[in-house]
């Protein structure tokens, strides 16, 4: 029996596939994640559904969810990668303990963790740190330990399929602005939110409308909107005047301590999820990991 168990399992391209679309819930999210097609990813789990002989994602639409067995199975092999993972770490157990390799969004890299970063040094001395512009799960486990990082600081609702997630803060959403933004529109910020120009970020999720249903603000459809792709871009874009934005509390604080930008209206909108400091189930014995959640806590709060 032990002899023929490797022709029993499935491809190791549909599994990756499929761990990712299935952490992710989305089959183009996994893509990019993969570095390959929407359709290649859906080719590789429909081949894995077709092997196991039971269905893995329920499918409307664009929009795909797991099933209750494909949960379950998503749960062995999201541990079977973290092992592999963690097989490779003992090959050269000295080079990564000493490193710590932190992955978060750009706007968060540049403006919240690189400016206090000295400070984290003092308190991992002999720890050598590297930061990343990354927040996809898949770089806990990466096979290629150099394109693994050990933690990331991402949003969501707290489950991470086999992950360790520890709470930072709650995040909301307030309409803000450039200094002055208001007074060069000679209105009021109601009516600048409303008709003037604003600043969105692309993809999914759609924050103005989420703020704006919450705050009873009707929005103009005709108003003019700048799309950009990143939430650092918007943010810089909404420095420069370019229209208003929507700030992510706490994390735009310390522009708003600085004056960069102001707030337009004090009206938040919860989002319902959290910032979490995410590992590997493997990594939770790592002490550095206890001390970088602390400092990130302390990052957080003293914002506020």
């Amino acid at each position: 029996m032990m002899g023929a168990m490797p022709q029993q399992l499935p491809p190791l391209v549909w599994l990756r596939a499929f761990d990712a679309a299935g952490r992710l819930q989305s089959f183009k999210a996994a893509a990019r994640e993969l570095h390959v097609t929407p359709s290649a990813v859906s080719h590789h789990v429909r081949s894995l559904e077709n092997f196991l002989g039971r269905p893995l994602f329920q499918r409307s639409g664009n929009r795909v969810r797991l099933t209750t067995e494909g949960e379950t199975y998503l749960h062995r092999v999201s541990a079977g990668f973290a092992e592999l993972a963690r097989a490779a770490d003992v090959l050269s157990p000295y080079d990564r303990s000493r490193k710590l390799i932190i992955g978060a969004f750009p706007y968060l890299v540049s403006e919240v963790l690189l400016p206090q970063l000295a400070e984290l040094r003092e308190r991992l001395p002999g720890i050598s740190l590297s930061i990343v512009s990354g927040t996809q799960l898949g770089l806990l486990t990466h096979i290629d330990p150099d394109q693994r990082v050990d933690a990331l600081i991402r949003y969501g609702n707290g489950h991470f399929p086999s992950c360790t997630a520890r709470k930072l803060t709650d995040v909301s959403l307030i309409p803000i602005a450039a200094p002055g933004f208001v007074r060069q529109m000679s209105t009021t910020p109601e009516f600048a939110i409303a008709n003037g120009p604003r600043v969105a970020v692309e993809g999914p999720f759609d924050g103005w409308s989420a703020w704006a249903e919450t705050a009873g603000i009707t929005l103009d459809d005709m108003a003019e909107v700048l799309t950009v792709d990143s939430y650092l871009a918007a943010m810089r874009a909404v420095e420069q005047g370019l229209g208003a934005g929507l700030g992510i509390r706490p994390f735009i604080d310390g522009w708003l301590t600085d004056r960069r930008i102001e707030i337009l209206l004090h009206a938040d909108c919860a989002l319902g999820e959290a910032s979490y400091l995410v590992t590997a189930q493997h990594a939770n014995a790592r002490p550095e990991l206890d001390v970088l959640h602390e400092w990130l806590l302390e990052r957080f709060h003293l914002t506020r």
